[in-house]
């Protein structure tokens, strides 16, 4: 077992984790994966900067923990759209298809 600092891993092995982990409802939306991705890749990164730079921060934390929490309430919002036992995944189908111009302002509602 080979143990990283949080520092030394960065935050891309977060992003590719979790955008595996999205349910299941989302993966006929190809295009739902990718911009969520491309908003990880390219967002966060100057936001956790900007928490880093200009901010103040009371209880200090570590990257990976910021995004971590961003993911969590990301999970939060999402979690109306993965299949139960009282719903299935196809479902869900209609209101993935309509939750997916939403994505980008959610993203960064759970951002800030």
């Amino acid at each position: 077992m080979i143990y990283m600092e949080p520092v030394g891993l960065g935050l891309q092995p977060f992003f590719d984790s979790w955008l595996e982990v999205l349910p299941e409802t989302f993966r006929p939306q190809p295009t739902f994966a990718a911009q969520l991705g491309k908003l990880c890749s390219e967002v966060v990164p100057s936001a956790v900067a900007y928490v880093r730079k200009r901010l103040r921060e009371d209880v200090v934390t570590q990257d990976n923990n910021l995004v971590q929490s961003l993911f969590r309430l990301l999970d939060c919002c999402f979690d109306r759209f993965r299949p139960t036992e009282l719903k299935s995944a196809a479902s869900l189908k209609d209101d993935v298809a309509n939750f997916t111009p939403s994505v980008v302002p959610t993203f960064f509602w759970c951002l800030i």
